[in-house]
């Protein structure tokens, strides 16, 4: 009974303290002791205070001086700077960076160039005079036959292999490293000089034998004699090209802006990798004694000497690039490499009524028609200086000029038979101590996905 009495009254004294205005006021802090709670049942007025939010809505007054109008709720004070660095991993946006204002190019490119080059011949040889006075009919030389401009292309693709290179957060979109291919080649080139009554020429067929007589007679005192040059090249290039500054000259960094004001003009890049290069040469010379055009006549007399070279092996190299702008990139590539070259080689002498004969020494009875093959070791150096125009961060057109050379080549120069066409082990043999040089200038475009 006496439990149910205080459950009672202890209820009664709550009820009371809520419904007393003191619960909702702050006296603030006091040393003094709280006054005894009212008596159950005893009433004290109360006055009904305004409504205000002031108490809970407002702001507490800051100490400094406002300066301006802060932005309202829904005004970003967040850049695109921030927002795309926020972003960076999850899309294909990337930070601003020393590239440039979108530095992203793609983890993928490829680029095409057309080709004008020429060849320049190392020598010359005389094989055609004039038989009344000896003077010079034919000059197998770089005047006649290297000036021969012929057209190309060149094709490349890359893959990147990941990894930033140093773009300021651009990660794997700004390839540092990739591998790359590469083909470029030029159309066959021909060139053909002539010359008509009273040639001679210096060529002694003597050792050989043609249609019943001796091989000399379709090249003395002939009324003409021509000389048919073509060559031809093609490379093939498996390399791994890298960038160890942004908007270096390979890769990716062939597409985008450069990176100019924002950050150093310089690129540095390098190439290693595995080159394959086919080069290829034939020399015909013909001679009709009585006749104004080579067709067949079983009077015609030709003599061939066609070379191929393959070479295999592996190449180093390195490029600098400078931006000379925003959108304008120069750039330098030098390359080398050492090879495995095989050379195969056909010397014949031969018309419409077959190959001549020889007519002494140990060969004597055999037809002139020499095949051999030969293993040399050779190099190749390949400069190219250029430039690239930014067209997008994508697109980029490129223009420049190549020099290549080869040494260690067998080339028609070196290995044309002048005489002693008897000697038919050291005809095989062949000399692979020949050069090749060639020039010209490319044109085209690179685009990065």
């Amino acid at each position: 009974m006496k439990s149910t009495s205080a459950r009672g009254a202890s209820l009664a004294i709550l009820l009371a303290s809520l419904a007393s205005s003191a619960w909702c006021q702050d006296a603030g802090p006091s040393l003094l002791p709280m006054p005894p709670l009212p008596a159950v049942g005893a009433n004290f007025p109360v006055s009904r205070a305004a409504a205000t939010d002031a108490l809970w809505g407002a702001a507490e007054p800051s100490p400094a001086p406002q300066v301006g109008n802060l932005p309202s709720p829904d005004q970003s004070i967040m850049g695109p700077e921030y927002l795309d660095s926020m972003k960076g991993g999850y899309s294909g946006s990337c930070m601003g960076s020393p590239c440039g204002g979108s530095a992203c190019c793609g983890g993928h490119y490829v680029y095409a160039n057309a080709l004008v080059m020429t060849q320049v011949r190392p020598g010359s040889f005389v094989p055609t005079v004039d038989s009344a006075t000896g003077d010079m009919r034919i000059n197998f030389c770089s005047q006649n036959f290297g000036n021969i401009w012929v057209g190309g292309f060149e094709i490349g693709a890359g893959w990147c292999l990941g990894g930033g290179c140093g773009c300021g957060g651009c990660g794997s979109t700004c390839c540092c490293k990739a591998l790359e291919l590469v083909y470029w080649g030029l159309f066959p080139a021909t060139k053909t000089v002539r010359a008509v009554d009273n040639t001679n020429s210096t060529i002694d067929f003597g050792d050989l034998d043609y249609n019943g007589a001796s091989a000399n007679v379709p090249f003395t005192n002939s009324e003409l004699q021509q000389v048919r040059y073509s060559y031809n090249f093609n490379s093939v290039e498996a390399n791994l090209v890298g960038n160890s500054l942004c908007g270096g000259p390979f890769g990716c960094g062939m597409c985008g802006f450069c990176c100019g004001r924002s950050g150093s003009p310089w690129g540095f890049g390098y190439l290693a990798g595995f080159r394959y290069i086919n080069f290829s040469e034939r020399f015909l010379f013909s001679g009709d004694p009585t006749g104004f055009a080579i067709n067949g006549d079983p009077q015609e007399l030709n003599y061939v000497n066609a070379l191929n070279n393959n070479l295999f092996g592996f190449q180093l190299g390195s490029g600098l690039s400078y931006c000379l702008g925003s959108r304008l990139t120069a750039y330098g590539i030098g390359r080398m490499g050492i090879y495995d070259n095989h050379v195969t080689q056909l010397q014949q002498v031969y018309g419409t009524a077959g190959n001549a004969v020889i007519n002494n020494g140990p060969f004597v009875g055999q037809e002139f028609l020499v095949r051999s093959s030969r293993d040399a070791l050779a190099v190749s150096g390949q400069l190219d200086l250029g430039g690239r125009w930014a067209i997008s961060n994508n697109w980029s057109a490129n223009f420049g000029y190549r020099v290549l050379g080869l040494a260690g080549v067998a080339t028609v120069d070196t290995n044309i038979v002048k005489n002693q066409f008897h000697n038919v082990d050291g005809i095989a043999t062949m000399n692979r101590n020949g050069s090749f040089l060639i020039h010209g200038a490319f044109f085209g475009a690179t685009y990065c996905f």
